[in-house]
């Protein structure tokens, strides 16, 4: 009996002693269950908001050579710019350029209400996946990421973001060429300091019969040669440029081309334009390179090295505008 005793005493101190040791080691059992439960709770949680972020993106797919190049839209930014800015200007300049860039595809991407938008862009074909470029792509790169989101309004609303080369010395009113008063804000401003770029003036000479069988690929066969060399009723609007030429002949369907189609047909920089007529030759006197609606590129960049910042640049240009963040 005695000896049952002592049994039973060496089992319940075992028992005892295997349940303390259960209580002390539950704290830390605990822990590593519900801390592993946590860290997979959490990856859940970041990889839901990593799907959210990246469905929020705004995309462009550039259609290239060799197939689509996708592009979330502010990297996209840096090569349009460095397609579009010539080399080497000033960092005001870039930045004022970039804001209209983006100008553009919010437009685009407001109209169409998608976050994806599809562009004709083979020019980006010498970029991708070249790393040699970089030296070329980094003032862009920095145009971009210090002006990221901002766009240029009117009324709250993404203005016509124009913007040409070089300028007659005097921007274009876009309510007296088009017609209409959607685009206040693109009134023609003074741009003296473009007479001093070395694109600002050019001549181009075009031969009698080259000149008249350009003209038959907009007038036909039809009109006599006298009338296509010697005819055509010439607008201009107030900045100087030509807003259409009107060629008419008796009996006959009246010819109208745009300004803008008739220096493109003569390989003309503008439709700013004196012409010189000879027996044998028509010569073209131009001023500037570009249609002259909004901000001119070369007037930008002398704004900028004279200390003015982009959204003051582009404030001159595009009239009563501010700017917005894109969400």
């Amino acid at each position: 009996m005695k000896m049952n005793r002592i049994v039973l005493n060496k089992t319940n101190k075992r028992e005892a002693g295997n349940f303390l040791l259960f209580v002390f080691l539950l704290p830390y059992v605990c822990a590593c269950l519900w801390g592993h439960v946590g860290e997979e709770t959490r990856q859940i949680v970041s990889d839901k908001k990593e799907i959210q972020q990246a469905e929020a993106v705004y995309k462009v797919e550039a259609v290239m050579d060799w197939g689509i190049w996708e592009l979330p839209m502010e990297e996209y930014l840096i090569y349009r710019l460095a397609l579009v800015m010539p080399r080497g200007y000033a960092e005001e300049a870039m930045k004022a350029q970039a804001v209209l860039l983006r100008t553009e595809l919010v437009s685009s991407y407001r109209e169409t209400g998608s976050r994806v938008l599809r562009v004709e862009e083979s020019g980006l074909n010498r970029f991708y996946g070249n790393g040699q470029k970089e030296d070329i792509l980094s003032d862009c790169r920095k145009a971009v990421e210090e002006t990221e989101g901002f766009y240029l309004v009117y009324r709250g609303e993404p203005v016509q973001a124009s913007y040409f080369k070089v300028s007659n010395g005097h921007t274009r009113d876009a309510g007296e060429v088009w017609h209409t008063d959607g685009c206040p804000y693109l009134a023609g401003v003074s741009c003296e300091q473009d007479k001093a770029s070395t694109e600002y003036s050019s001549v181009v000479n075009v031969e009698k019969k080259r000149y008249i069988e350009l003209l038959r690929t907009r007038a036909g066969n039809d009109y006599q040669e006298d009338t296509l060399w010697q005819g055509g009723l010439f607008s201009f609007d107030t900045a100087g440029y030509i807003t259409e030429v009107v060629y008419t002949e008796e009996g006959k369907e009246e010819i109208r081309i745009d300004g803008e189609d008739f220096r493109h047909l003569f390989g003309l920089n503008s439709a700013a334009v004196e012409m010189e007529r000879n027996e044998e030759n028509m010569l073209f006197h131009v001023k500037g390179v570009g249609h002259g609606f909004g901000m001119s590129q070369y007037g930008a960049n002398c704004k900028a090295l004279n200390g003015e910042k982009y959204d003051q640049i582009l404030k001159e240009f595009f009239l009563g505008t501010e700017l917005a963040k894109f969400e």
